[in-house]
């Protein structure tokens, strides 16, 4: 037998020893597994009946233990239940109940439908003689094992949220491509031009202007004439 649970439900408890000289004693539980050491596990604490006296009522509070299977069918495993009386000094012990899980198994009515109710002898000490009853209700079932769920992947129901919206998306650096549904990308041309407030461009620059390796001409405004002295000719007299 693998992983089994025990459902319990703790309902009442009567004719318990009165601890208490002068109050009604208000009583709560302690519910436990005990294994083959006595060790307890699972430890679950109820509410406190109170000024319940010997009579407390825990309207079906209910509890839930992991019990091994091959354990409970080797009388290795028992279910205790501890009750204390709640005082404002410090709490004081009343008895227990310790019920073997095998002894259970054996005795319960429907498996997996129904409750099974019982009453145990309550137990204040070990060579004592009972006092008081506690009654509860019980089963047991298989333990389901149940993978966790893996998380969707968050990015494809992005894509598949942003196609159904509008146009797929398109990564920053092809924008500007030179394709044919996209011209070339081509820098802003207000960054070159001139606006009212600018200064006017200047004019163009003569088409002959007078440089330092061409002397100027003083009063010539034509070409010079036809006859001068040149070295390659003698000068002309008269």
């Amino acid at each position: 037998m693998g992983q089994m649970t025990l459902e319990v439900e703790l309902i009442s408890a009567k004719g318990l020893k009165d601890v208490n000289f002068f109050t009604k004693m208000s009583v709560y539980a302690v519910v436990s597994v005990l294994d083959g050491d006595s060790h307890e596990q699972q430890k679950t604490k109820s509410f406190v009946s109170q000024n319940c006296g010997t009579h407390p009522t825990w309207n079906n509070f209910h509890m839930d233990f992991t019990i091994d299977g091959s354990l409970a069918q080797q009388s290795r495993l028992a279910l205790a239940f501890k009750l204390f009386c709640k005082r404002r000094l410090g709490d004081k012990y009343i008895g227990q109940v310790v019920a073997p899980i095998k002894e259970l198994f054996d005795t319960m009515a429907n498996p997996n439908s129904t409750m099974t109710f019982v009453a145990y002898h309550v137990i204040s000490k070990p060579s004592s003689k009972p006092k008081g009853e506690l009654h509860f209700s019980y089963k047991f079932y298989d333990k389901v094992a149940v993978s966790p769920a893996e998380p969707p992947f968050a990015w494809p129901q992005f894509q598949h949220e942003h196609t159904a919206r509008g146009p797929p998306y398109v990564p920053r650096q092809t924008q500007y491509e030179d394709t044919a549904l996209a011209p070339p990308y081509v820098l802003p041309q207000t960054q070159y031009e001139y606006t009212a407030t600018s200064p006017p461009y200047p004019p163009p620059q003569p088409r002959y202007k007078y440089t330092p390796s061409a002397p100027p001409l003083y009063g010539y405004t034509s070409t010079p004439p036809r006859y001068q002295f040149t070295a390659s000719a003698p000068p002309l007299y008269g």
